[in-house]
């Protein structure tokens, strides 16, 4: 992939292993969080959510939103540094679902960066 520019449905589909991994480690959630919680004006919503459910309640339907109305994602996208952070206290595995953040990392960087 060192010099092709992923398709907006591989990053799409990078966006459902997210949500897949989350269900598999334990973390996802039935219960939305109240719509205070998911309006804080904080990064990530650190105030009111925790980042898995950040990931599943703001980030996978903004992100995927952004894709399917433009076709591209941010410019600067690098949200596995960030997990690996949140998840290190998690007793869940999270590997796999490190993995796939890193892998939708990557393709939104080959995205802007390939030739």
């Amino acid at each position: 992939m060192d010099n092709v520019r992923p398709s907006t449905d591989m990053m799409l589909r990078q966006l459902g292993q997210i949500a897949h991994e989350l269900q598999q480690a334990g973390l996802w959630s039935d219960q939305r969080p109240s719509e205070q919680a998911l309006a804080s004006p904080h990064p990530f919503c650190f105030d009111t959510l925790a980042f898995e459910e950040w990931l599943q309640w703001k980030f996978l339907p903004q992100m995927g939103d952004l894709l399917e109305r433009f076709g591209t994602p941010p410019e600067n996208c690098s949200m596995a540094p960030l997990a690996e952070h949140q998840f290190a206290e998690l007793e869940e595995d999270t590997d796999r679902l490190l993995a796939a953040i890193a892998e939708f990392d990557n393709l939104a960087w080959h995205f802007f960066n390939a030739r």
